[in-house]
C-alpha cells in the first residue's frame, strides 16, 4: 500500500485493487493500513493521506522495509548517523545475513541483534581504516587479523 502511495500513480490499495485479477481480501487491506498508521506514516483520520513523516519517508529510496526506512529517516534527521544506517540497511538487504552472522566471532556479536552486530564489525574495520594511511589499508588483511574472514 505504501509503495502504491509513493508511486507516480499516487493511489492506494483501496483504489488500486480493482485492477488485480484476484482482489486481496478486505481484512488484509485493513491490516496493511493499520500497520502504516501504527508506524505513523498514514493519517488515522483519512486513510488516503500521508502524515508529514510518511510524506518525508516516501521520498527515500526503497530500503527493504518501512521500519528500516523510518529508522534511516530518524538517523538522518535526528541522530546524525544516517550514513551508518544506510550502509547497514544495504548490507541487510542483499546478504544472506543469517549465515554471515553465524560466522562472526562472538566477541563482535551484540545481544541487541544482527543490526548492532554488523555495526560493531563495521566500526572495527573503520577504526583500523582511520588509523593507517589510505594506501596501506587492506580490507583482507584487516578481516584476517580480526577473525572476520570467511575461511
Amino acid at each position: 500500500d505504501f509503495m502504491l502511495r509513493k508511486s507516480r500513480l499516487r493511489t492506494n490499495m483501496l483504489d488500486f485493487q480493482e485492477y488485480f485479477p484476484n482482489k486481496p481480501e478486505q481484512p488484509y487491506i485493513t491490516d496493511a493500513i493499520k500497520q502504516l498508521q501504527l508506524l505513523g506514516l498514514v493519517s488515522t483520520t483519512s486513510v488516503k493521506d500521508f502524515t508529514k513523516l510518511g510524506l518525508s519517508i516516501s521520498k527515500l529510496p526503497d530500503l527493504s522495509s518501512l521500519s528500516m526506512s523510518k529508522a534511516v529517516y530518524s538517523a538522518l534527521r535526528k541522530r546524525q548517523c544516517g550514513r551508518d544506517l544506510i550502509i547497514l540497511s544495504s548490507i541487510l538487504s542483499v546478504l544472506n545475513t543469517s549465515a554471515m552472522i553465524k560466522s562472526i566471532p562472538s566477541k563482535y556479536k551484540c545481544a541487541e541483534g544482527d543490526f548492532m552486530t554488523l555495526l560493531n564489525v563495521m566500526n572495527v574495520i573503520l577504526l583500523v581504516q582511520g588509523s593507517v594511511p589510505a594506501q596501506e589499508f587492506n580490507i583482507d588483511r584487516v578481516c584476517n587479523a580480526k577473525g572476520l574472514s570467511a575461511s
